[in-house]
């Protein structure tokens, strides 16, 4: 996954997201000097075990044509600490911890850039990040996301064509049943030439999937295929390169496909069964992926089968073509129901809200979101797991933690969701924060919020802290 990210108090007119070793022998030559303390500990362990299984699938060959796993710098927040290994500067808050079996540095509790699995400029270098507390998902399956969201590192570097913008996303059409049922046709003659045992057949049904794709995209404005294809090269290719760290043959479609609004989600598992299908069509698609990279998948496949013969017998049967309508049509009727259902638990969540409300000449700009904890209500966004937002005159920083669940709602500014800008965000779920004066402004702070406002005033009202500006913000 690749969170958002954009520059601070700027407008993201057009931005895409921006997300994650064998033991290195660290030198003197690299900067890294000779170990120091005594530092034990669980999360250290962890930390270690999680970069053996790095290391072990670097060593079973190459994922992907010039990509080093080993090359990508890994910083691991376990829960308690923030673990980096293999990092050429590392910032001065990582002390280097004493091994016999690695070297590795530490930095206590969450280092601030590190919020998620994905990439972030750690110390002047991009780094994948990884978010390691729950300690019922195995190192093994740790490293294979380390594997995805260090691929990202190097997509940015050598194809930083390969994303979509999100703010598209907001604005995709999944109001029509028809486009929905289209798109599970699609999905169930991708699956079907995955498991095909012979490339006849495969390439068939790949025929099948990819005429469905085609009346779909016809129906829809090209900002939204664009935004599909370029999701796949994206988190469709992450996620081949991390099923190949897993050693899996192929991607598998969750029953029933996915959700009406789960756009971004599909393009997970459409960009890799792509991957997977070329693989066996086209086995050069890499190769040739690499060297012009300005190619989509879905096109690199038709050219690989467009001159085989009819695929007559690849195709849905009436009964199964009218079930994913019917199903198609229930679901998208359900999308306002979910949409209000969410508005309502957003609206009694228990706990203290900030309230934090600003011009709509002057709104906060979105630095940071998670894309796949994002969903539309009436009135706005509701936002979990993460939130950035800042101008000149105001930032805030919402994080789950393991002592906070948060939502966040924003409104927007104007016609877009988020592109200009938000007027309005309340943080929800929170436990009692604590208001400071801070310089002209206000500092508010809780598990899993900081918040500075300048040139503003607060009213608590029961558990409801309302924070107004007093001045005008850039």
């Amino acid at each position: 996954m690749q969170r958002f990210v954009s520059h601070p108090s700027r407008n993201p007119l057009s931005l895409s997201v921006a997300a994650i070793l064998m033991i290195s022998s660290w030198s003197a030559a690299s900067g890294q000097g000779a170990p120091t303390g005594n530092l034990q500990g669980s999360g250290l362990e962890r930390a270690i075990a999680i970069e053996r299984e790095v290391s072990g699938i670097a060593a079973r060959g190459e994922l992907w044509p010039g990509f080093d796993l080993l090359s990508i710098p890994l910083a691991i927040y376990t829960g308690e600490e923030t673990y980096l290994f293999r990092h050429p500067a590392p910032p001065q808050e990582f002390e280097l911890v004493p091994r016999q079996d690695a070297w590795v540095r530490r930095a206590p509790g969450r280092y601030p850039s590190v919020s998620a699995n994905t990439s972030v400029d750690l110390g002047g270098v991009s780094t994948a990040t990884l978010m390691a507390e729950n300690r019922a998902i195995s190192p093994a399956r740790c490293a294979e996301i380390a594997a995805h969201e260090s691929f990202h590192v190097f997509q940015r570097a050598h194809h930083p064509s390969w994303s979509g913008n999100e703010g598209d996303l907001f604005l995709y059409p999944t109001e029509e049943a028809g486009g929905l049922a289209l798109r599970r046709m699609e999905s169930v003659a991708l699956a079907n030439a995955l498991a095909a045992s012979e490339d006849a057949v495969a390439r068939c049904w790949a025929r099948t999937a990819l005429g469905h794709r085609a009346h779909r995209f016809a129906a829809i404005d090209s900002t939204f295929s664009r935004y599909e294809r370029a999701t796949e090269l994206n988190e469709g290719l992450a996620t081949y390169v991390e099923l190949r760290a897993a050693e899996r043959v192929s991607p598998v479609c969750p029953p029933g496909e996915f959700g009406a609004t789960a756009i971004r989600e599909r393009c997970y598992w459409s960009g890799a069964a792509l991957g997977f299908l070329l693989d066996r069509l086209r086995p050069d698609w890499v190769t040739e992926l690499e060297v012009n990279d300005r190619g989509d998948l879905d096109l690199m496949l038709h050219e690989a089968i467009a001159y085989i013969g009819s695929d007559s017998i690849c195709k849905l049967s009436r009964a199964e073509s009218d079930r994913l309508f019917e199903e198609a049509k229930r679901d998208v009727e359900a999308v306002s129901t979910q949409r209000a259902a969410a508005a309502l638990a957003f609206d009694t969540l228990p706990g203290w809200r900030v309230t934090v409300e600003l011009p709509t000449d002057a709104p906060l700009w979105p630095q940071g979101f998670d894309p796949l904890n994002v969903q539309l209500v009436d009135g706005g966004v509701l936002h979990a797991r993460m939130l950035t937002l800042a101008n000149d005159q105001a930032r805030l920083e919402m994080l789950d933690t393991s002592a906070a669940d948060l939502v966040a709602l924003t409104v927007a500014a104007g016609a877009h969701p988020l592109w200009n800008g938000i007027s309005r965000v309340t943080v929800a779920g929170l436990g009692q924060p604590e208001v400071t004066p801070d310089g002209d402004g206000l500092r508010v702070t809780a598990p899993g919020l900081e918040l500075r406002v300048a040139r503003a005033t607060s009213q608590t009202v029961g558990q409801q802290i309302q924070i107004s500006t007093t001045g005008k913000g850039r």
